[in-house]
């Protein structure tokens, strides 16, 4: 399948961007890529031709307007009435979201919100099972973020679970080398970035409102798993083993069903391979890893 940008039949003139970290950098440089925005600027429609950042950052900088969910002084920039917003950030603490909501992203037109798959709330009883998880699982509603996102899909928005993000700048293989990983026996979930870009456009041109999605590539894997296959691409030394904590494999495995749906056909990036069409994911060797979500 080809790998070039596909064409959005969104209005990017409609869509902001709240917080120009990993992924929603990696957002705004798709819509750029697309020639539908101007580089660090979004045109925004209306009787006066007015021009804002298309994502923001929680300090100045250049080509961006500042935004920080703490400091209220900065919740109009830049204003949100009839776009489509994006929010890549935790959507914490509940009651500066519900302030922020009430003063101005009430205004949007539609609202997609970045979560995480360690929303799942699971017990070790649970996680020695490996079970598959869906959109319908119990969530940790401990979790400030996740009280953050439910609150606003209770109000219409879209929350995407991801699960681990990996990419440019963010490469397993490095995790694995400096020590972060430490159980070859547990289960992960990843996600490329790329892939994430490719579903909040999906999202954005088939609304799903008050809706939660798994965005997973759907190809669960032991940290075992992972290790073999850096090592066959030599990424890692030939030799590289990790501990392990026991001989079978725990943790959750997220269920994408509910993406490939709205995704049909999609071709989901493989760590260390070509990509494989959903119909294909299970004929392909190992891959995953971890990473941290929504960033």
């Amino acid at each position: 399948m080809n790998r070039d940008a596909p064409s959005c039949t969104v209005d990017p003139a409609s869509i902001i961007i709240l917080g120009a970290g990993y992924v929603g950098g990696s957002l705004l440089a798709r819509l750029q890529e697309m020639r539908k925005v101007q580089k660090g600027t979004l045109p925004f429609q209306g009787e006066r031709p007015l021009s804002e950042t298309a994502a923001t950052h929680r300090k100045s900088a250049s080509g961006s307007c500042v935004f920080d969910l703490a400091d209220e002084s900065t919740w109009t920039n830049p204003p949100l009435a009839g776009r489509r917003v994006v929010w890549t950030f935790p959507a914490a603490p509940l009651e500066q979201v519900r302030a922020f909501y009430g003063r101005h992203l009430r205004e949007a037109s539609a609202l997609i919100v970045l979560g995480s798959t360690s929303a799942y709330q699971m017990s070790p009883a649970q996680a020695a099972l490996a079970p598959s998880i869906r959109e319908n699982a119990p969530l940790d509603t401990t979790q400030p973020r996740v009280q953050g996102e439910e609150w606003l899909r209770s109000r219409g928005a879209t929350v995407l679970r991801l699960a681990g993000i990996y990419g440019p700048g963010r490469e397993p293989a490095n995790w694995i080398r400096r020590g972060r990983i430490d159980d070859g026996a547990r289960i992960v979930n990843l996600i490329h970035v790329d892939d994430i870009v490719d579903a909040i456009i999906a999202v954005l041109e088939q609304p799903q409102p008050a809706c939660s999605i798994n965005v997973a590539d759907g190809e669960p894997l032991a940290w075992r798993d992972i290790v073999a296959r850096l090592r066959n691409t030599g990424a890692l030394p030939p030799d590289f083993v990790l501990p392990e904590s026991g001989p079978g494999r725990y943790g959750k495995r997220i269920d994408a069903g509910r993406l490939r749906e709205l995704m049909p056909g999609h071709v989901f990036r493989r760590l260390g391979g070509s990509g494989l069409s959903t119909q294909d994911e299970d004929s392909f060797p190992h891959r995953t890893d971890p990473g941290r979500s929504a960033g």
